[in-house]
């Protein structure tokens, strides 16, 4: 028996630190941060071989991502996968809205690592209810290091805005507002994705986006940002309000059905956002099943017995 046997047979907490490390070298390899690939250039290419392996595509991190090119690593997810209910994300939970949504794509940003981002689609037939854009920090961040999160809740062209806190580093606020589809960020990666699924994106999204930061260690803070868009022109009484001129904070007072939906959209995000915040604690326990069932169900979401051609 050799020297090393010995040591495995006679020192169990060796075999026991193993199993602990083992799964963190596994996930180092297949979502290698951007400061090690540059290092070793090598683990790139073991980790697109892994990823094409389990049927994923990597594409360099989009220009007008923060940090700038070639600062993160785009991953396109397979889009067949059905998440509800909740998913693990960026070490703590991320509700997800009624219905069944799909991976897109996940970013991850910065220097080490630090920036998760996850984006994930929403579809009733072959027609786009919702995305999910989430970004989440994986490890406290410098404070100094990132912008004011909460400056579009004070924005004028909001429908409604709420500051929870306001009290740097600490901030939590959410907003709705309509937006512009193509600005969104990655849209044109992501446009790509359902344009080769088939699914067709509405020309009027609206924007539900919730803020939150908390202090850590020194100047350090962590922080999220959760943001739903939501189709407003896929149902019977707003499907010919097919532009955004209709959708417009000053438009609403003569266009009684998409006020009825901004006034469905305010009230939703107003509940939802409990249980956002919940899941940023890891705390699901503070709300039951049945709670968040009732608050998930946006004015976009599918109705019972829709098909979606993911199934």
């Amino acid at each position: 028996m050799s020297a090393f046997s010995r040591l495995w047979h006679r020192a169990p907490l060796w075999r026991l630190c193993l199993y602990m490390i083992l799964p963190f070298v596994v996930l180092t390899f297949i979502f290698p941060p951007a400061y090690l690939t540059r290092r070793l250039p090598r683990m790139a290419q073991i980790a697109a071989a892994i990823h094409n392996r389990l049927g994923m595509q990597d594409t360099p991190a989009d220009a007008d991502q923060a940090g700038g090119p070639g600062d993160g690593v785009v991953t396109m997810m397979p889009m067949t996968d059905r998440l509800t209910k909740a998913i693990p994300f960026a070490g703590r939970i991320l509700p997800l809205p009624a219905g069944v949504w799909h991976p897109i794509i996940n970013v991850i940003e910065g220097p080490h690592g630090e920036l998760l981002e996850n984006v994930l689609v929403r579809v009733q037939g072959h027609v786009v209810t919702g995305l999910i854009v989430a970004k989440g920090t994986t490890q406290p961040v410098p404070d100094v290091a990132s912008p004011p999160m909460d400056i579009e809740c004070h924005d004028d062209r909001n429908y409604m805005s709420h500051i929870g806190a306001s009290h740097p580093p600490m901030t939590e606020c959410w907003f709705t507002r309509l937006v512009d589809p193509a600005s969104i960020n990655h849209m044109n990666v992501i446009a790509g994705r359902l344009q080769q699924e088939g699914f067709v994106l509405p020309p009027v999204m609206l924007r539900a986006n919730w803020v939150n930061s908390v202090p850590a260690t020194d100047d350090n803070i962590n922080a999220e940002t959760v943001t739903v868009y939501l189709n407003p022109v896929n149902l019977n009484d707003t499907k010919i309000l097919r532009s955004p001129e209709f959708w417009t904070k000053e438009a609403l007072a003569q266009q009684q059905p998409a006020n009825d939906f901004v006034k469905h959209m305010n009230t939703w995000m107003a509940g939802w956002v409990p249980v956002l915040h919940d899941g940023f604690n890891s705390d699901m326990l503070a709300s039951s099943d049945e709670q968040r069932a009732r608050l998930s169900v946006d004015p976009a979401a599918p109705r019972p017995g829709e098909g979606n051609p993911l199934d």
